[in-house]
């Protein structure tokens, strides 16, 4: 059994879908179809929503670079204690963005479209914060995972990218749902056990690739202040980017124990420099972000990758 893990990170996840369309080019075909499963977490989980319903992924590189702005921030990533202020009083008494344009983008590529019509199998984390439960939206893939095919592509995409202080939450039903990476930033423990207790396949015939969002060995651009408040943590989105980074090495440690070499997780360095952020749009963190996921594709090992394709 084949699994893709796709894991969150607001715009850097430009980077994830930059991964996916080279593969896709070398492959010839949609690459959802050579898994039997795919889980996707925030922005993640819109690419395995695009992955599922078939649609090009560099169709969706192309939408992070020319709309990119209209969802996220055209602004650099601030500097100095004002700009940082300011930059943080956008999300005091509400969301920082409306994600109305993040919506009518997602509705040009999946409409109406329902989970049940997907193409291929999927589990997307979410949070429900009416009841503080956490939430996995499935596909209708066993007897078991079934409850959800009804619900609009959009819907569950716009939940499981209301990232808190970023977004609005998303009612669907009488819940109201936010970004699946409060607890599961890395699907891939989600995916494992969606396919050892509902899809009755044990670890040893799985194989996983797992593609992260250029988090890696992540280190924030300025030193880290042992009296840091709320201003040196969350500026710069710092403390998410923390989160993001050490939820990915520990996934990782634990699917490598659990997987062996039937694990494989595709990500690249922290470009510390590079003026990257969760929700900085900008056309040089885009052409940073494309850099980096074609050269990860490049300098993978051809062989190994052709294992988990």
């Amino acid at each position: 059994m084949r699994i893709l893990a796709l894991a969150g990170g607001g715009y850097l996840g430009l980077y994830t879908a930059t991964v996916l369309a080279e593969l896709e080019k070398r492959l010839g075909e949609p690459l959802g179809r050579r898994f039997d499963l795919i889980a996707g977490t925030s922005v993640g989980a819109i690419a395995a929503l695009a992955l599922a319903f078939e649609v090009p992924m560099q169709r969706v590189v192309r939408l992070f670079q020319v709309r990119g702005t209209e969802v996220f921030s055209p602004r650099a990533r601030p500097r100095g204690t004002v700009t940082r202020l300011l930059d943080l009083s956008r999300s005091v008494l509400g969301p920082k963005y409306s994600g109305a344009a993040l919506r009518e983008l997602l509705a040009r590529d999946f409409g109406r479209r329902t989970l049940g019509e997907a193409l291929h199998n999927l589990v997307i984390p979410a949070v429900d914060i009416t009841r503080s439960h956490t939430k996995v939206f499935k596909t209708p893939h066993t007897e078991e995972s079934t409850g959800d095919e009804e619900l609009a592509a959009v819907d569950v995409a716009m939940a499981a990218c209301a990232a808190p202080a970023y977004f609005p939450a998303v009612r669907i039903g009488d819940s109201m749902y936010a970004d699946g990476g409060l607890f599961a930033t890395a699907p891939d423990q989600v995916a494992l056990h969606e396919a050892q207790h509902f899809l009755g396949v044990p670890p040893e015939r799985v194989r996983m690739l797992s593609v992260g969002t250029a988090t890696a060995r992540y280190q924030p651009a300025d030193s880290v202040d042992e009296d840091a408040g709320a201003v040196g943590w969350l500026s710069d989105g710092r403390l998410i980017l923390t989160l993001i980074s050490v939820q990915q090495q520990h996934v990782e440690a634990m699917m490598e124990d659990r997987l062996a070499d039937r694990y494989l997780h595709l990500d690249a360095p922290w470009p510390r420099d590079a003026g990257l952020g969760i929700d900085v749009a900008t056309e040089e963190a885009a052409k940073t972000l494309i850099a980096l996921g074609r050269a990860t594709v490049a300098e993978a090992d051809p062989e190994r990758l052709a294992e988990f394709l």
